[in-house]
């Protein structure tokens, strides 16, 4: 079991390595081009098996992020780090082309640690939203009709570093908080193909428009067992998520592609501007073998924001749950599956990108309590006559290492 643990570590590594090639990748989608990206429904863990659902769900095996209160639900291990990957399969159609592309990203790492009986403390950091988009556009000089093609294309993202903190009130009533910090850059571009126009003096340059931003937010949840009697329990649960408050801080450079020259610099005025909150509600019901969950959320956004719109998502899961002291190894295996529907909180055409999708998942014991999980997501976005129907085909992979604090064997 140790050579097998080991040699699946080394694969995990290399794996995120091959990740970092695309640390500054989001999934490829052309209506990452609005506003500052697509927004992470933060689906990691358990919620990504059960398609982001799991707002009231307190399983005492895994985390999930959808819910600062469900910090203290994990109860067989003191602590517990979790890591995960995703891999995406894109298919993109527009009016006029389809283009099939592929993405790698490490999307998690987080620490999670048991502070005292009726609290628990994690760290770790997560995408907040993701800017991954190309077009080519034909055009000209003004005067010119020789045409030239201009490749527009935008790429960053906004990370959070974050700590969460849950804390029993009772037995049955959990409260939760997660302050949190963004930062990362946004690049949009615009590379002109002047050869042909300027009869080769002038190949090519390149107008790169780079946004930092930072700010500081905060998410908060609770938890309630409104029903317990034996192994059997209904849950309710709500968070939210409060309108964060970006700055960002602009720099436009022009430079000639050919020769890497400089034309000019210049750095801009800073703007700020709060790009919405959500407001999430769910209920689950659970016992020793079993969790389904349904979820609800609301997004909300200020008239500044004219790309993004309010919507509402739904989703439900259902898990299998695994059973860490069986001889046998089914019985120490989870399975899952979910279903999910967004009305769309990005616009397109003055008109809401629906998306909509399925999940199936895994989770196989490596060596005690620790676990690595693996989960297939089909996600639909858009339609051709908006700007593009993009079908997504995820795997994503997720290694949970947990184990108790201090603990030695005894012989007898």
């Amino acid at each position: 079991m140790h050579r097998i643990l080991r040699i699946f570590c080394c694969s995990v590594c290399f794996l995120i390595f091959q990740g970092e090639l695309f640390a500054q990748r989001g999934n490829g989608s052309l209506y990452s081009s609005y506003g500052v990206g697509l927004l992470s429904e933060n689906n990691f863990g358990q919620a990504a098996r059960l398609s982001g659902s799991g707002i009231a769900a307190r399983s005492p095996y895994f985390l999930n992020y959808l819910n600062p209160a469900n910090g203290t639900s994990v109860t067989a291990y003191n602590f517990m780090a979790d890591a995960q990957i995703d891999y995406k399969l894109m298919n993109i159609r527009t009016s006029s082309e389809e283009i099939t592309i592929n993405r790698t990203n490490l999307s998690l790492i987080s620490l999670w640690f048991r502070t005292s009986r009726k609290s628990a403390l994690g760290f770790g950091i997560m995408p907040m939203t993701s800017v991954d988009y190309s077009f080519v556009e034909e055009t000209y000089f003004a005067g010119s009709a020789i045409p030239f093609d201009k490749y527009i294309n935008g790429y960053g993202n906004i990370n959070k570093v974050f700590a969460n903190y849950a804390f029993d009130i009772t037995s049955r009533l959990t409260l939760g908080v997660r302050p949190y910090f963004a930062f990362g850059h946004i690049n949009h571009e615009k590379y002109y193909d002047t050869d042909q126009v300027t009869s080769g003096s002038i190949a090519g340059f390149t107008m790169n428009n780079r946004d930092n931003y930072k700010g500081i937010g905060l998410d908060a949840g609770i938890q309630y067992v409104a029903f317990k009697k034996g192994d059997k329990q209904f849950n309710i649960g709500a968070a939210y998520e409060a309108p964060i408050k970006l700055t960002a801080t602009p720099t436009t450079l022009a430079y000639l592609n050919e020769t890497d020259s400089v034309l000019y610099e210049i750095s801009g005025m800073e703007t700020s501007a709060k790009l919405g909150n959500t407001i999430k509600g769910g209920l689950a019901f659970q016992n020793k073998k079993w969790l389904i969950a349904a979820d609800y959320s609301y997004k909300m956004f200020n008239s500044k924001w004219e790309n993004y719109t309010d919507s509402h998502r739904f989703s439900i899961g259902a898990e299998i749950l695994p059973n860490f002291y069986s001889y046998k190894f089914l019985n120490r295996m989870n399975f899952s599956a979910g279903l999910f529907y967004d009305s769309g909180y990005i616009k397109s055409r003055d008109t809401s990108v629906g998306v909509k999708g399925a999940s199936l998942g895994f989770g196989l014991p490596i060596q005690g309590f620790s676990r690595v999980s693996l989960s297939y997501q089909y996600q639909e976005t858009g339609s051709v006559s908006l700007l593009s129907k993009e079908v997504t085909h995820g795997i994503t992979l997720n290694l949970n290492i947990a184990d108790i604090w201090f603990q030695k064997p005894a012989y007898k």
